[in-house]
């Protein structure tokens, strides 16, 4: 069978989801983005009398992803009117779009009863071309399509992007045992030379490469801050460009992800590691976790609800950016950057061999 993407469906709308569907239009690609129906009105949609049959209050949530995605920086989509193209739906009313899909893109929360369950109503409608993937960042693949057919599976894998997708490079492909090689090579193709992306080919384990390899260290990290007090701000000066790191470094990094993404993927791995005790003194860590769900609790997620590590506070007209005490919670002010000799330094460096260097060199706090 000859595959080709023209029509595709994004299930779900949250930052990663509406940043992907912005991605696969930026490519050409024709894309009805979905998720969930609420089950609650807001008041503003009280005050307009509103219920909750109605297709603007059915649609909100995905309307509002995309809306997230219009205003992202940097931003998702190539030029701003690409947006208009995104279709919306929701799963209740619309699941039907995908009797014509050739993809369907799944990007809903970490959990995966609610990706099985999801699953199994694609494959009541899926028509029989129709590639389906996850982007889940770390759940088993084959778990996820645990009892669906047989035509279903053989088209299902996962397709892990990283955030934000326009922008990073890296997309790992992690098929099953019952996925066929042509569909595998299908979406490595596609996904390189029309997402512009560098295809790492995964084995199915738990979170896969690049997040076992980097939750794994920023567990390790999180666990050795707290331990040892440093700030925010002082691990972001530390953990950036000066070691080869994005800009985000840590604690920006975080709340890229998502700090409710990040819990999830971290109780993930730790139920699907117990033999590896290294990991699981890192990822059990009281304090990093407690810190964590506290996080989570009150809503401070991020990137995505404007406060998780950083907040964006306008003061005197002007953006300024306040960090978390992560002993108090409570937000402060920029003051003065935290400086380090070694830092200064490795700045000074041109190879990532001579920075490395200089901070194993040296006994300052970085």
């Amino acid at each position: 069978m000859k595959y080709q993407i023209n029509n595709a469906v994004v299930i779900g709308a949250g930052t990663m989801g509406a940043a992907l569907a912005a991605h696969l239009v930026n490519a050409g690609v024709r894309v009805t983005l979905l998720d969930i129906v609420p089950r609650q009105l807001t008041e503003e949609e009280k005050a307009r009398g509103l219920t909750l049959d109605d297709p603007q209050v059915r649609n909100r949530i995905v309307r509002q992803g995309l809306e997230r995605a219009k205003k992202s920086r940097p931003a998702s989509f190539f030029a701003p009117e690409l947006a208009d193209l995104v279709r919306i739906g929701n799963l209740e009313d619309d699941l039907d779009v995908i009797k014509e899909a050739d993809w369907v893109l799944e990007a809903v929360i970490e959990n995966l009863k609610i990706k099985q369950d999801l699953m199994a109503r694609i494959d009541e409608v899926r028509p029989e071309h129709c590639i389906v993937s996850t982007n889940t960042s770390g759940i088993p693949v084959t778990s996820i399509a645990e009892g669906r057919s047989e035509g279903f599976r053989q088209h299902f894998l996962g397709t892990h992007f990283f955030n934000p997708p326009r922008y990073l490079k890296l997309l790992e492909i992690i098929p099953t045992a019952d996925t066929l090689p042509e569909v595998v090579e299908f979406i490595s193709h596609f996904g390189e030379y029309r997402l512009g992306k560098g295809i790492v080919p995964c084995k199915d384990t738990p979170n896969f490469i690049g997040n076992r390899m980097g939750f794994g260290s920023g567990a390790f990290a999180l666990h050795y801050i707290l331990e040892n007090g440093y700030t925010v701000a002082e691990v972001d000066a530390i953990t950036g460009p000066v070691i080869g790191r994005p800009k985000t470094a840590t604690f920006r990094l975080m709340d890229l992800v998502g700090i409710d993404v990040w819990e999830h993927v971290g109780v993930n791995l730790a139920a699907a590691i117990p033999h590896d005790q290294h990991a699981q003194k890192y990822l059990q860590s009281e304090k990093a976790n407690k810190l964590i769900h506290t996080l989570v609790e009150r809503g401070w997620l991020g990137n995505k609800t404007g406060q998780g590590f950083y907040k964006q506070v306008r003061k005197n007209g002007k953006k300024e950016y306040w960090t978390l005490n992560l002993e108090t919670l409570e937000y402060e002010p920029p003051g003065e950057k935290p400086r380090f000799d070694s830092v200064g330094e490795a700045r000074g460096k041109e190879t990532l061999k001579e920075k490395l260097e200089v901070f194993m060199n040296s006994d300052d706090r970085a």
